[in-house]
This record gives structure tokens, sequence and C-alpha cells, in this order.
């Protein structure tokens, strides 16, 4: 950390000469000048539809927000989102041995990967992709990013946990038409294209775009099978992989569309596919794992303004599908074939395949029914299916014996291979149960101006109260298993508080649910995992609290305070049959605070410092193995304590502009669990904590350059090729996992 903190105090004496500048006097001119230089970025910033689905100023949305505008992810030479959301307060991603990144919100996360965060473009949930793969989301024609760092299923329902991403993208003509092209380290290639058109009432925008990467270069040190446990007459249960290289390599495409007539849209998103495994899903190093997916939506909506613009009402349905077949290569070949009699170079394979598809729609008004007051309310119903499911394999990875062509084969080992190789094995009772969800949801907000309503002769400048409350009704059906059910009720209430123009307060409550996914609720017949039809919704509450100060038109900070408590998280724990299940086991706590400071210093010139600290605490006291004692509040690991960003950018000209960041993630303990080795109570994980580490990124934008239109930039991420890594929380990859090293990005654009 100590590094860190030089960086700061550079930064914070570079800064000091520059605030009074910033800050000095503000004379007439002077406002006027930072009134027109900030116009672009304020008219992006300031405004918000994400906390309350009605536009407000993010300084009276009731929630914590966070906006990042397209210049600003423009400036930055965004490669992704991930790449954006590093530089939110409380957000940390974690690299996975899988494909795909996992995201910890003030500490907090959940099982079914990033399902307790709730991820849009436009307002439009997605479903099946969500923020499992938001890395692969395309960054161009974003007009702005609003992020709500807490609760928001008041407004949104399941998933909207910890926190909302919603894209906002460009409608047509609010942007050129541009071709661009994207090259850089590791092989990677992207080229997209956007068309932009408006004409009278009509309007149509299209983005298009083609990523292939082989991943950065990493090796494993130590996996699953470096200390693999040894069977008598059979040797280790896992033999190494002749390579520990990572594989990183994918490949994918995205499309989306939206077009406008008046008060009538429609929208569509496409999104396929085909990855690898960076590690294994074992924690085996393995290197022929095939993870394709497809997903769409299309959604279309008619807006009706009611009585002279005092309110609204949003009527829209939807459609989203996507399709999955995904195969693991559980243990390498070298395993499979010393110890299985596999063919030689094959590995054991395995993965379910299927289709998910969910039709919807939503009401949603608002409405002034008085000066002062507000409302909002809607109502939304979806049908949620799994279906048309396979499960690959070239083993018995069920959890009981099965017949293939005839023969009986076993469920443990010595595996035997399967003659046809990868076979569909689903009708044998293995994979997930085909099933389907109703959901039925109710919601109403309110909020009252205060000042207008009780004190319009006041000097106040806000006083608002926001009170809402969202009812969510789920039956679920598996084909063998039967009915789950189960509802939620999540109230959120908003104190926003501005004695002057310069100082203002919030003071939050919000509740939240992640409900059940199907795969959680009707997984079958596996080796390692079962289902839980019985499993109920994850529960949590949050106080926050906020105060904000304007030294200046330009120069903004603020201190926000926050404790969380989850409730029936769920887990997986094994049972008398020797089967992982889901259950609802977990307890978790979090406390802590995040510090942001924003200041312009003159057009496309700006400095962000932000810094979080939070404490952990899993308080779920499950017993430790059959010994009956209880397990004491831990700190679950792998969550930094502290972590911070620093950004500059600066426009050395009109047309030439630099930008350059600092991430820092402060040491991450390992978790304080404790197990029993037969004689006494030891740490689940002894390893020493993961270093902390600091990633400095920069780039440098030409625009209207070579020629009118055209712009070029040069961007490098990890200049200082700080070798960082994300903690393995099984603790069977000793020395973690490796994240990229130093990489470089050029792109050239061409605008019309």
């Amino acid at each position: 950390m100590k590094h860190f903190y030089q960086v700061c105090l550079t930064v914070f004496f570079v800064l000091i000469p520059v605030l009074p500048f910033c800050m000095a006097s503000e004379p007439e001119v002077f406002d006027k000048d930072i009134d027109e230089e900030f116009k672009w970025l304020r008219e992006e910033a300031e405004f918000v539809t994400i906390a309350t689905k009605t536009k407000m100023t993010s300084q009276e949305a009731p929630s914590i927000v966070s906006v990042i505008t397209g210049d600003e992810i423009r400036n930055m030479g965004a490669r992704n989102i991930g790449d954006v959301i590093r530089n939110v307060p409380g957000f940390d991603l974690i690299c996975g041995t899988d494909t795909y990144s996992r995201m910890h919100i003030r500490g907090m996360n959940s099982q079914g990967l990033n399902k307790n965060i709730k991820m849009m473009i436009d307002g439009h949930t997605l479903q099946s992709l969500g923020a499992d793969e938001f890395e692969r989301m395309p960054v161009a024609g974003i007009s702005k990013i609003e992020i709500i760092r807490g609760p928001g299923s008041a407004l949104y329902g399941t998933g909207a946990f910890l926190g909302v991403i919603n894209i906002v993208t460009f409608k047509g003509g609010e942007k050129p038409s541009r071709v661009s092209l994207e090259a850089g380290s590791f092989d990677t290639l992207k080229p997209y294209a956007e068309f932009s058109y408006a004409r009278d009432d009509f309007r149509a925008y299209l983005y298009a775009d083609y990523y292939k990467t082989d991943g950065y270069d990493a090796e494993i040190g130590t996996d699953a099978a470096a200390n693999a446990p040894v069977f008598p007459d059979f040797g280790p249960m896992y033999i190494a992989s002749a390579s520990r290289d990572m594989t990183n390599d994918t490949s994918h495409y995205n499309f989306r569309t939206r077009i406008d007539y008046k008060d009538f849209y429609i929208s569509g998103f496409l999104h396929e596919a085909d990855s690898k495994c960076p590690v294994g899903v074992l924690d085996v190093v393995t290197d022929e794992d095939d993870i394709k997916n497809f997903y769409g939506y299309g959604e279309a909506g008619f807006r009706l303004p009611l009585n002279d613009d005092q309110g609204n009402l949003l009527m829209k349905m939807y459609y989203d599908y996507t399709y999955f077949e995904v195969i693991y290569e559980m243990l390498p070949e070298e395993t499979a074939e010393k110890h299985i009699g596999f063919l030689p170079g094959e590995g054991v394979h395995e993965g379910p395949a299927g289709k998910y598809a969910i039709l919807g729609g939503e009401l949603t008004g608002d409405y002034e029914i008085h000066p002062g007051i507000n409302l909002t309310g809607g109502a939304a119903y979806e049908h949620f299916r799994h279906f048309d499911l396979k499960h690959y394999s070239n083993y018995n990875s069920g959890g009981f014996p099965i017949e293939v062509d005839g023969k009986i084969y076993q469920p443990f080992p010595p595996y035997e291979r399967f003659p046809g190789g990868l076979t569909d094995i689903w009708e044998q009772g293995v994979g997930y149960e085909e099933a389907d969800a109703n959901i039925l949801a109710l919601y109403g907000q309110g909020t009252l101006d205060m000042k207008s309503l009780f004190f319009p002769d006041s000097q106040l400048k806000t006083l608002s109260l926001t009170a809402g409350l969202r009812y969510d009704d789920y039956r679920n059906k598996g084909d063998e298993t039967g009915v789950s059910t189960f509802s939620s009720l999540s109230p959120r209430f908003g104190l926003s508080y501005a004695p002057t123009d310069k100082l203002w307060f919030k003071m939050l409550y919000g509740e939240a649910f992640r409900a059940p996914t199907l795969d959680e609720l009707y997984l079958r017949g596996n080796l390692y995992l079962g289902q839980n039809k019985d499993l109920k919704p994850e529960k949590l509450a949050t106080v926050e609290g906020l105060v904000g100060y304007r030294f200046a038109k330009n120069i903004t900070a603020s201190l926000t305070g926050f404790y969380i408590r989850v409730r029936d998280m769920i887990d997986f724990d094994m049972g008398d049959d020797g089967v992982f299940r889901p259950i609802n086991i977990g307890k978790k706590e979090s406390v802590g605070a995040e510090f942001e400071f924003k200041a312009g210093l003159g057009e496309y010139s700006y400095v962000f410092m932000n810094f979080t600290w939070q404490d952990v605490q899993d308080m779920s006291n499950k017993e430790i193995g059959w010994t009956g004692l209880k397990q004491e509040d831990f700190n679950p690991g792998d969550i930094t304590e502290f972590s911070g960003n620093i950004g500059v950018n600066y426009g050395i000209t009109e047309n030439i502009i630099t930008n350059i960041s600092l991430n820092y993630l402060g040491e991450r303990e390992r978790t304080g669990e404790k197990i029993w080795d037969g004689e006494k109570l030891v740490p689940a994980d002894s390893r020493d904590p993961v270093e902390e580490y600091w990633l400095l990124n920069t780039s440098l934008t030409f625009r209207n350059f070579p020629a009118k239109g055209m712009e070029f930039q040069i961007s490098g991420f990890n200049l200082l090729d700080e070798d960082y890594r994300s903690p393995d929380e099984e603790g069977l990859l000793a020395d973690d996992i490796p994240c990229p090293g130093r990489s470089y990005t050029g792109r050239i654009s061409y605008s019309f």
C-alpha cells in the first residue's frame, strides 16, 4: 500500500496549484466560460433515469449513482465495459478459471456468477447474458453508463441485488456514422461500424462488430494435479497436463440496433461467442474446452405522453433467446489415457447444452398528480422457459449407473469411455431438468418535493422524500421435480436534502432479492452437484448515507457510508449422500465508506479520484465438518480492504487529448474459515495474502487526424507490467490466477 500512498501524495501536490485556479473567486466571466466548457459533460452526467425511471439529477436521485459519459469512455481508450467498471468506487473484478470475470461490489458477491448484478441496455435486462459476460459488451456507441451502487430491486426486481448497470446507447442522429478498426497485443483484432441516421420523426442507429484474440500468455505454476490424492493400485487422481499455459483465445460478434418513429421504437441486440477456459473447471490445467453461446433480444415499445407532459405511459414487449453449448475438458488427456484407458489425445469431457427463452411485457407510468408530488408505478410479466436440453459426456458423469448402447456404465472411477465418444446422456437423467417460470411483478413509488410543498419561500435548494415498494411472485415448475414457489417484497426509502447549491445530503434504505435460478432449482443427476427446489431467494438490506460538497461549479466531492446485510445466501453444501447441493446457508455483512472527487480543468480536461474502504464478515456460523463446532464470524477472504483510482484527462490542444489513470487494489487476505484436520481446528487456507497491485493505463487520442473526420488512438494497459493476480478461492491454484501484463491497443476511426 505504501506505493499507492506515494502516488496519492504526488497527485495531491500536483493538484494543489491547480485547485486555486479552478476555484478562483468565480467571477461572472469565469462562470460563463466554465458553463460553456462543461456543458458537454454535465448534460450527460447530471441527469439519470436509473434511480426512479424518471429523469432527475444524480444529486437528487434517491440512490448512490455513478455516471460515466461516452466521452469519458472514449478518452480512456476502454477496450470493454470491464475497463470502465474498474474506475467505479466499490467495484472489483476478479478473473475466473472459466471465461467469466466475477464482480464484487462493496466486498460482496454471491453464487450464480454475477446474477446479483442487474445489467441492462437502455433499460432492457440482459436476461440470459447479464453481467456474466459484460466484458464482451461493446463500448462504442454508448452515450453513458449509469450505475447504482446498492440495491435496486424496488424497481428492477431480481438481480438488482448489489448494483444496477444501465448502458444508455445513442439514438439515430445523435452522433455521426463511423467505421473503426482496433488491433493490439495478443493478436487482437476488432473491426466495427456504426450507422446513424435521422430525418423528421424517423431515427435509426445500427452497430456491428467482430472481435478475435488469442488472449494473453500466462502459465499456471501449480494446479490441482500437483498435489492430487493418491489411490492404492491406481496412482494420483490427476496427472498434470503436458502444458501449463492458460488458453485465453476467444472470438465473438455483437449487433445492436434501435429504430424510432415518433413515440414508437424497436430495438434489438445479438451476441455470439466461442471461447476457451483459461484454466479448467476443476482447477486442473486443460486446453480443449469449447464454450459456445448465442444471445439475442428484440423489444418494441410505445411511449404515450399524458396530459401536456405531466407524465408518460410506456408499454413494451420483448423476447429474449439464448442457445448455449458448453463442453468442458474436465481432466487432461494424460490422466484419461493412463488411468481411464481413453484414446490417446482425448481428455475427459462433459457439459450441458440447451436453450432459454423469455417472453415478457411491462407497463410503466409516471405522473405529476400535483406540483411537487410525482408517482411512478408499473406491472411486469415474464414467462421463462429452459428447454431442448442436452448433456454431452464421454463417460458416466451422472450420480448413478446409466445405460448407453445396451451397456451399463458405473458413476465412479475407474471411468469407462463411451464407445462413441461424446454422447448425449440427458435422457438418462443427467443434467438440468426442463423447466419454466412465470413471474408477475407490481411496483409503485412516490416522490414528494417537500421544499415546494411545505417550504416554498425558504432558501433550501432541495428537500425530497422517495418511498417505493415492489412485489414479485414466482411460479417455477420442473418437468420432473415439480413446483417451486416464492414471493418477495422490496421496499426502499430515500431522503435528499440540499440546504444550499453547494452542500447536499442523502439518507437511503433499501432491500433487494436474488431469486434462485432454474439451474439451481432443477439440476439433476450430476455426479458432484444436486438440485434443491425448496431454495428461497437471497435477501439484502442496505443503509447508506452521503454528504456532498461543490467547491466550485466544476469541482465536487462526496463521502458515502454504507452498511449491508445479506441473509439466506445460496451456497453449496455436502449432504449425507456426498452430493453438494445449493442451500440457503449464508449470511454476510459489509460496512465501509467511499470517497469521490471530480474537478474540471477546462474543455476535455478533468481529474477524478475515488477511494473505497470496506470490512466484510461471514456470519453464517456453519458447522465445521461433523465436529458439532460452529464457525465464528470470519473474513470470507479474497476481498481487499482498500482500493482506489486516480485519473487525469488533459486536452493538450483541441485535437490532441491524453488520458492517464492508476487503479489500485490492496492486499487480499485469505479466508478466515476454519476446518478440522482430525486433531484441531486449522485455517482452511494458510497461503500468504494475495499481494496488492496498481495498474497504470494511458491513452493518446488525435482527433481530425490525419484528416477531418479521422481519429487515431493508441492505448497502453498495465504499462508497468505489474505481475498481479486474481485469487483462486478454492486454493487449488497455489499461485492464484495470473492476469494480463503490459499490452497495447491502437484504433483508427472515420466519422461521416
